[in-house]
């Protein structure tokens, strides 16, 4: 039987690199590298996790592939309350939520090319 362990990394198209990276940045996301070569991703480091992050600015259109519903990231926090705080200093505004989650509370924001990013706040144990 296959009994997967965690998630390794994400990846993730967006049109526009620069402002992308700049978003996740601002949500504290740590930039690990930039692309390589031509076509090339880059990587972002969350905990001991990553996003891979890979640029098509054609994905604007419509006529790129599906980029992804959403990307939960757990975040560093006592309240959610202090993560809304730090989005609004941050200029980023919160989409929908907070909502009570079995194992916490969430919000989500949207990035630049409008996915869906989940912020959650668990609950201590």
């Amino acid at each position: 039987m296959l009994r997967p362990m965690a998630i390794d990394h994400v990846g993730v198209i967006v049109t526009d690199l620069d402002r992308s990276l700049r978003f996740y940045q601002a949500l504290g996301v740590e930039l690990v590298r930039l692309p390589r070569r031509p076509g090339g991703g880059a990587v972002l480091k969350v905990g001991n996790k990553e996003i891979n992050m890979f640029c098509d600015p054609a994905a604007a259109s419509g006529g790129g592939p599906q980029r992804l519903d959403h990307l939960c990231l757990e975040m560093d926090a006592a309240t959610i309350e202090e993560i809304v705080a730090a989005l609004g200093n941050a200029g980023i505004v919160v989409a929908s939520g907070p909502v009570a989650r079995s194992n916490g509370t969430a919000l989500f924001v949207h990035d630049p090319d409008g996915a869906r990013i989940e912020l959650l706040v668990k609950h201590s144990v």
